[in-house]
């Protein structure tokens, strides 16, 4: 009976650790896409002050300097929480969201656009490398328990901050103003810190537990500090990457293929949207809201669907199907942009997004030789996708200057749908040669797997073939 009451209570405090990383989280979710959110206050503020241009060339800096740190900072990020403990470092990155939000909104409140950028520039330090973080607490908490649902009950929670933050800050910028719509952003990332603060001491102190119970420590992880110069951490860096199994690889290639495909989409379907499919002699003002409306579809979709896509996963396996689904389903998508009015392409976007992003973080936790270096993983991941994030509205922006018509950047993200429908192929390919499928729905094989053990204790031998598949 104490058994059944201990795994009961195990279950919910793990449910609590999710909720607390949620919340952690919130404040980030919400304050990312407010500049564009308040572009047009933005612009009229500024431009009396640095002029039109120079004003438009300031906001492009507040992605640009988000974005660029990005390229590398979570592939570091990943490595220190290795080295120096999740904890710690999620603290570090927290403490760079909110300062970078604070100086946002005091650039704001005193009128000078260079502290709203440096501001960015801040939350850039810590905003993605912050996502790793909570990765690696979710990932320790739910791995062989119900960990699909539990990855997409957060992302299903935290985006439904972005919904949030698309139909609040322009209703309280138009009201109270711009700065107090930064302010609540502000606000919203102290109410992310101090769950993150929670969130630490419960996992810190239920470890402390475990290890005074179990006697059992987890090495480097948690308990140790190395001083390491910079030349032994890049190649401590390039070391463990060199572990990396191909599949993991193609598991990147896959996530940034897709989320370049849908997620820039999504940022620039705006003007997409007007320019084929709203009337030009309506007011812009009036275009703007409807194509804003249409653009929140995707996150509202995922939203509601993820914890189910999750669960299902979690009972019946079949990862890689998800996977290759979601990717077909962008192409669709995209295709009846091109003939039909835009909610059709909306809602099968949200549900490709759904399908895909509930399935491709837990797939990566069942990729062998990850377990002591999944934050470097994840870190890995987020900088080749914040590579991708770089470049691409650099390659749309070319292509809408030399083309009459939105057509053609609408082609631009088919052939990118087409690349990632390819790769998943390929991965259903390359899974065929592992001994456990990703497409199984047994976690705790998988995990044997990952940890090259046999349900006994025993290593797998080449002939243990697991007829998964």
């Amino acid at each position: 009976m104490k058994k059944g009451e201990d795994q009961q209570s195990s279950g919910f405090l793990r449910y609590i650790i999710l909720l607390l990383s949620c919340i952690a989280l919130y404040g980030n979710m919400f304050i990312f896409d407010q500049p564009a959110l308040l572009k047009e206050q933005i612009m009229q503020t500024y431009s009396p002050i640095y002029g039109e241009h120079l004003t438009s060339f300031y906001f492009s800096f507040m992605y640009s300097f988000y974005s660029i740190p990005n390229i590398i900072l979570p592939l570091v990020g990943g490595f220190m929480s290795d080295i120096f403990g999740y904890r710690k470092m999620s603290i570090i990155f927290m403490f760079f969201v909110i300062l970078g939000q604070g100086f946002l909104y005091f650039g704001s409140s005193v009128g000078n656009f260079k502290y709203m950028i440096l501001g960015r520039f801040m939350f850039g330090l810590g905003g993605e490398s912050l996502f790793v973080a909570s990765s690696i607490i979710i990932n320790k908490w739910f791995v062989g328990k119900e960990l699909s649902f539990a990855n997409a009950l957060n992302l299903s929670l935290i985006r439904s901050a972005t919904v949030l933050g698309t139909y609040v800050s322009p209703r309280i910028a138009e009201k109270s103003g711009m700065t107090t719509a930064f302010g609540v952003g502000f606000g919203i990332t102290l109410i992310s810190g101090a769950s993150l603060l929670i969130l630490n001491f419960i996992d810190s102190y239920t470890e402390i537990l475990q290890k005074r119970n179990l006697q059992k420590t987890e090495g480097l992880l948690d308990n140790s500090i190395q001083v390491m110069d910079f030349k032994e951490l890049v190649k401590q860096i390039f070391e463990d990457i060199g572990t990396f199994p191909k599949i993991f690889w193609i598991l990147t290639l896959i996530m940034t293929t897709f989320y370049t495909s849908v997620l820039i989409f999504i940022s620039f379907s705006s003007g997409i949207i007007i320019d084929l499919w709203l009337p030009a002699d309506a007011p812009i003002e009036q275009n703007q809201e409807v194509a804003g409306e249409l653009m929140g579809i995707p996150y509202l979709c995922c939203t509601f669907l993820s914890p189910f896509v999750g669960l299902m996963v979690d009972k019946v396996g079949q990862r890689i199907k998800f996977l290759a689904i979601g990717c077909a389903l962008v192409f669709l998508g995209l295709v009846l942009m091109l003939l039909f009015y835009p909610i059709f392409c909306m809602l099968t976007l949200g549900l490709s997004y759904a399908l895909f992003a509930s399935t491709i973080w837990t797939s990566i936790a069942f990729v062998q030789n990850l377990t002591i270096q999944r934050g470097t993983a994840f870190g890995v991941m987020n900088s080749v996708q914040n590579f991708a994030f770089f470049l691409m509205p650099l390659f749309i922006a070319f292509i809408s200057a030399e083309a009459s018509s939105q057509v053609s950047v609408v082609l631009f993200f088919l052939i990118l749908a087409c690349v990632s429908l390819i790769i998943a192929i390929y991965l259903y390919i390359e899974d065929r040669n592992r001994l456990v499928s990703l497409n199984s729905n047994d976690q705790k094989k998988l995990m044997n797997y990952v940890n090259n053990q046999t349900e006994d204790g025993e290593e797998f031998e080449e002939e243990e073939i697991i007829e998964t598949k």
